[in-house]
């Protein structure tokens, strides 16, 4: 709890006594700045001019006083910079050379005697100071700052050796969890190798709308997709996916917010169609260069042993050398062999017949993973929502089998269920498919789940609908030599069981 009635309180020139924090997050500017350039950044970037009317205008209200520090000797603002700049430029229009003359005009009868010695509150210490700052800014008792500079706020920290434990423990009325969260993600994009270097500098800029890419990673689709993992608990975000990958990822998106495709109006619900849409462009060109690394992988290893006499035109050596023209990231990622079709900016989009979602790939954008399950019942999500079903539509459907057994047995290991002791040591003491569905039926019924009962005999097999959903279709599919699999059987599966999957693993 902050306790300011033991603060110290001090009467000071605002000129020759009180200094401007470099260390503030409101500015871009290097610590060894001089007060100067953090005077004009705030007037230009923070408005410090509109204060400069009010004060004017209305006089220097006083229900809210800055929050000073004393550092190396010095009084530096923590708390109320704007303020401070402010009254600077009023005594001194010249610290605003852009905005001299409206200073100048603003002040015109303005007793400067008055505006010239305020009274401050001293914090004790940077702990207490940076308390308040942020009960202040990333709390709900006024309009905080910038997405992009809340986090900022709690990222210095933790560069300064504050651990997110430490920050989430010390903060408990603020969500400091999504700050930092917030602060890893941006990390995240704005280390990427730009080919453009314009995006690299937009990226990095305060003026860059975090808000639109929070519409996206606030997705669990995206993240799937992306292969971000993020730990909301511990405040830690994972990229897992190859560099490379994510730097085309990352390319795409930053240019289309860049370009205006996207923004928060399109992106407003993840069931519109253009948030589907854009979801399907990012999945096309996920799967593109999983399929072009998987070429050019195997084009390398049989390079050395190719005889270009014995190439057929457009073998592996005209794909090796095609590839090899079109480095897309600095050289060290190459564009796909058979490209999808690029727009006039050179981006990637999918095919224009497809609207909505896509048929070519299952929704997953409804399946929320519980942190806690093991990590294979995620890594099996990212491969489903990548899997083209209508060239893959076997293995899409066996790995469908695969996922409603381990979603099983995750969900029975959450509980506190041992299934290999509740189904008896049957099959040689392996817990299949058909035991989990057992025990799962029993489950709900003690629960009294009944809407998911129905779904579950449906998957069982019991005579309710058709033949396609249940585990009987699955099994032949995995073991008949005879049966394949269609992208429309597999469509069919995954919505006869999409709802019960969702209850398992929701967090």
């Amino acid at each position: 709890m902050i306790d300011m009635s033991a603060w110290e309180e001090a009467n000071v020139d605002v000129v020759d006594e009180l200094h401007l924090d470099p260390h503030n997050v409101r500015i871009d500017l290097p610590e060894t700045a001089p007060e100067s350039d953090i005077i004009q950044d705030l007037f230009h970037n923070e408005k410090a001019l509109t204060l400069v009317d009010s004060i004017c205008k209305v006089g220097l209200l006083t229900h809210e006083v800055p929050i000073a520090i004393k550092r190396d000797d010095q009084l530096v603002v923590v708390e109320g910079n704007r303020r401070v700049a402010a009254l600077k430029a009023i005594q001194n229009p010249f610290l605003a050379p852009e905005h001299r003359a409206r200073i100048t005009k603003a002040t015109q009868g303005v007793d400067f005697d008055s505006l010239r010695r305020i009274t401050v509150k001293v914090a004790p210490n940077e702990d207490e100071a940076n308390q308040l700052i942020a009960a202040i800014h990333t709390g709900n008792q006024r309009v905080g700052w910038s997405p992009s500079r809340q986090a900022a706020f709690f990222q210095a920290q933790i560069e300064a050796g504050k651990s997110p434990e430490y920050l989430i423990s010390h903060y408990p009325t603020v969500e400091v969890r999504k700050f930092i969260i917030r602060s890893q993600l941006l990390s995240l994009f704005r280390g990427v190798e730009y080919k453009d270097s314009e995006l690299k500098d937009y990226v990095r800029s305060r003026t860059f709308p975090v808000s639109v890419l929070a519409r996206l990673y606030d997705n669990d689709e995206f993240l799937l997709l992306a292969q971000i993992r993020v730990a909301e608990q511990a405040a830690r975000v994972v990229l897992e996916s190859s560099p490379q990958q994510f730097n085309a990822v990352a390319e795409k998106i930053v240019h289309d917010i860049r370009s205006k495709s996207i923004n928060t109006r399109t992106l407003n619900s993840t069931r519109s169609e253009s948030y589907t849409n854009y979801m399907n462009e990012l999945r096309e060109l996920i799967t593109n260069h999983v399929d072009h690394t998987k070429n050019r992988s195997t084009n390398t290893q049989k390079a050395p042993v190719a005889s270009s006499q014995n190439q057929p035109p457009g073998g592996p050596a005209a794909q090796t050398s095609k590839s090899n023209s079109g480095g897309s990231n600095g050289g060290s990622q190459q564009a796909p062999t058979n490209p999808p079709p690029v727009n006039t900016q050179g981006q990637a989009k999918p095919d224009e017949k497809i609207k909505g979602s896509n048929p070519n790939y299952l929704d997953l954008s409804q399946i929320k993973i519980d942190p806690s399950y093991p990590p294979t019942i995620r890594k099996i999500c990212e491969e489903l929502t990548l899997i083209n079903i209508k060239k893959f539509p076997n293995a899409t459907l066996d790995l469908l089998r695969t996922f409603l057994e381990k979603a099983i047995k995750a969900y029975a290991e959450k509980l506190g269920v041992d299934l290999k002791q509740q189904t008896g040591q049957q099959a040689g003491g392996y817990v299949q498919l058909g035991h989990c569905l057992t025990w799962l039926e029993e489950h709900l019924k003690t629960v009294r789940k009944t809407a998911f009962i129905q779904v579950l005999k449906k998957i069982r097999g019991n005579k309710i609908g058709g033949y396609i959903p249940t585990v009987d279709h699955m099994n032949a599919i995995n073991h008949n030599h005879h049966v394949f699999a269609t992208a429309d059987e597999v469509r069919n599966c995954w919505d006869g069981m999409e709802g019960l999957i969702r209850m398992m693993l929701k967090p």
